[in-house]
């Protein structure tokens, strides 16, 4: 048996290493957290557009949000150090800065730092010539005994080494260790004859993309002597991908450009396009907001803005259209088959469908949302009803695919025409009739007479242009110029557009409404009875009807903003006036005002004229209804609109705002032209009994608070 003493001396072993324990573990956070519980992270930081500095000193980019947002679930902050990446990589090395992002893994640099167990996204790698050279080499012989400039110590060295391998290259490699901006000016300077780069840098108009080298995921880095961030990054990637499946692409799409190769032609397609001459283009008329003949027989619409950008979108070319109406999209396309055009527009069908007819199509010119018609007094059993049955055009493939696409377990019949669909649901042989968001207005003079209402079904359809199948060389051309029209000024043009153009005729109103008829021979009789002593009463009655039948046209147009479409200051005015008649009648009454601004309306309009202020407010009008989607929207004032928050939008309202925000960045950051990139204030405020008398007191608070983000953003501006 172990003597007393022994036993003392174990128990004295034992309680010294229990203390060493709890000495560590309240130690090590200590020693983690330093400083208000934030580990202070030291962050490469190098222009490009991964890490943006705008002109009032902001950081942006892609590695700058999602830096931030790791910082989020981390509990990090950053000590920005600026270098060029590859002096950058050099310090993550030397343990001079603690996390790099954009680092493609290799075997050897996982000797010499850490990579997370989730790649931050995945880049492309191509060589880009100076755009002074004013073509797009064909061939990849061109680079034989050609300097290119890569990044010293990237992995582009070795990918470009195996692509000359395998192409039977033979160029001059001059490793860079200048920032991509220096970079760039020795490939215009004639210093360098190519560089090789991720694609991200190709969406400036000074180099062009010419060949992929290859391709790789990327990381963020960590220094070896800092493997407690690895485990932090892990953990705040693991839950950043947990929330968001797709939130790399989700960045990729905001931040990075497509590749800058859109912009110019190969050789051989300016041959083809100089051989070739004006590209002939069929358009399906009577189609606003889309496509259609104004009163000079001229195109216009939507497509019209569309060829005039596409015109002139490229830099070594100028392309020639030739827009030829048709009465409906299937005669465009038959016209389409026989070679009377080179293409046709709108085609909504699917890529199947198109191979079936002998055609490709591009990609999406346009998207919009999908209306179902109902009749008024069906509403609620559309939704309630198991077997659809959805009237149709005949013979209009469009159409067709759109349903079996989009509503497969729907039930289609055909009607000869536009018109004759709508009759068939104003008398219910049929369900409804689907048409694009941006139609309605241009048919809602039709949907009156028919008593017809929109519905929104939550889906999306897409215009695009269809081509004979075997066009390479226009179908390569025509790809471009998608890819280069902002989708902003697409949407701006289909909203100018979107302008009712169906007003009934006293025809088609008689037609609709054959009692009408009736009546009116029973009182043309009641007249010829009494003609001569009730001459003047009749004249007198038919003068009050007319007075009557303008005045109630007149109140269909006074509730809609003309330029922007959203509702104007008097529906407002009315909508707080039933919102007043709730707080009245309720003690549970949920709602949140929110006020919006457009700032500098008054610059763009003395800067370039009047016409361009107005896209800017619609624009605006457009992000704020993008946004608040579930909510009404209103144009109260020359820039300012206002939106009434109920149900899922006032539930989400913070959540929204952050929304509305990012909105507006990636719109001004993907817009072309000075008076696209919109800039809004924005207040919101929360209907409270215990501080808002009325409705009006919640529109004041709403009005102020916006007042205050707007100086708040006018500070930051002027800082």
């Amino acid at each position: 048996m172990p003597s007393g003493k022994h036993v003392n001396q174990v128990k004295r072993l034992v309680s010294f290493l229990m203390c060493l324990a709890i000495a560590a573990a309240v130690t090590m956070p200590l020693k983690t957290y330093a400083s208000g519980n934030e580990k202070v992270v030291r962050v490469g930081w190098y222009e490009s557009p991964f890490c943006r500095t705008d002109g009032y000193g902001r950081r942006s980019g892609y590695s700058y949000e999602y830096q931030q947002k790791v910082a989020a679930f981390a509990n990090w902050k950053y000590e920005y150090v600026s270098a060029s990446w590859p002096e950058l990589l050099q310090m993550l090395i030397n343990g001079e800065i603690d996390l790099l992002s954009d680092v493609s893994y290799t075997e050897e640099r996982s000797e010499l730092m850490l990579f997370g167990s989730h790649p931050m996204g995945a880049e492309e790698y191509y060589l880009f010539v100076s755009s002074n050279l004013g073509y797009v080499p064909d061939s990849n012989s061109w680079f034989n005994g050609k300097k290119i400039g890569i990044n010293k110590g990237s992995i582009m060295v070795t990918l470009f080494d195996e692509w000359q391998i395998h192409n039977g290259i033979k160029s001059n490699v001059i490793e860079l260790t200048t920032s991509e901006e220096d970079s760039q000016k020795m490939l215009a300077n004639g210093e360098i004859d190519a560089f090789l780069t991720m694609d991200t840098y190709g969406g400036n108009e000074n180099c062009i993309p010419v060949a992929k080298i290859g391709s790789s995921d990327f990381f963020f880095a960590v220094s070896k002597s800092r493997p407690d961030l690895a485990e932090d990054l892990d953990h705040a990637m693991g839950r950043i991908l947990d929330e968001n499946h797709f939130y790399n692409q989700l960045l990729l799409d905001k931040y990075v450009k497509p590749s800058g190769a859109s912009i110019f032609l190969s050789s051989a397609e300016k041959d083809w396009l100089e051989a070739h001459g004006k590209i002939r283009i069929g358009y399906q008329d009577n189609y606003l907001s889309f496509c259609g003949k104004d009163d000079n027989g001229r195109l216009t619409g939507a497509l019209k803005s569309y060829l005039e950008h596409a015109a002139d979108c490229l830099q070594n070319a100028h392309i020639d259209f030739e827009a030829v109406a048709y009465p409906s999209a299937k005669a465009a396309m038959e016209a389409l088959k026989k070679g009377e055009i080179d293409c046709m527009f709108p085609s909504n069908l699917s890529v199947s469908d198109s191979e079936d007819m002998g055609f490709i199509i591009t990609s999406p010119v346009m998207k919009t949302e999908i209306y179902a018609l109902v009749r008024k007094s069906y509403q609620k059993a559309f939704s309630e009803r198991e077997t659809i049955k959805t009237a149709i055009e005949k013979g209009n493939p469009n159409i067709l695919s759109i349903i079996r696409d989009n509503f497969p377990a729907w039930q289609t019949v055909e009607y000869n025409d536009f018109r004759a669909c709508l009759q068939a649901v104003s008398n219910g042989d049929a369900d409804c009739v689907i048409i694009s968001n941006y139609r309605y207005n241009n048919v809602s003079g039709l949907c009156d007479q028919y008593s017809l209402t929109p519905l929104a079904t939550g889906d999306v359809v897409e215009y695009s242009i269809a081509l004979r199948s075997g066009s390479k060389e226009l179908y390569s051309i025509l790809t471009r110029t998608v890819g280069m029209i902002n989708n902003t000024s697409i949407n701006a043009a289909l909203t100018y557009y979107s302008v009712d153009d169906s007003k009934p005729s006293l025809i088609d109103f008689l037609k609709a409404n054959p009692a009408v008829i009736i009546a009116s021979v029973v009182v043309i009789v009641a007249l010829i009875a009494v003609i001569v002593a009730q001459n003047r009463m009749i004249r007198a009655k038919k003068d009050a009807q007319e007075t009557h039948l303008k005045v109630d046209d007149l109140n269909k147009r006074v509730y809609l903003d003309p330029l922007t479409s959203v509702k104007n200051k008097r529906s407002f005015d009315e909508y707080v006036d039933k919102l007043q008649e709730e707080i009245v009648k309720s003690d549970e009454c949920h709602f949140a005002i929110a006020m919006f601004d457009c700032d500098r309306l008054k610059q763009m309009n003395d800067l370039f004229g009047h016409d361009k202020g107005d896209i800017y407010l619609k624009v605006s009008a457009q992000l704020i209804c993008k946004t608040f989607a579930h909510s009404p929207v209103f144009r109260i004032g020359g820039d300012e609109f206002a939106a009434v928050l109920r149900d899922e939008d006032y539930e989400n309202r913070d959540a929204l705002t952050e929304k509305f925000k990012e909105n507006a960045e990636m719109l001004r950051s993907s817009a072309e032209n000075r008076w696209e990139r919109v800039s809004v204030s924005i207040g919101i405020a929360v209907y409270d009994p215990e501080i808002d008398r009325n409705s009006e007191s919640v529109v004041l608070r709403a009005d102020q608070l916006m007042y205050v983000n707007k100086r708040a953003r006018e500070e930051a501006e002027n800082a």
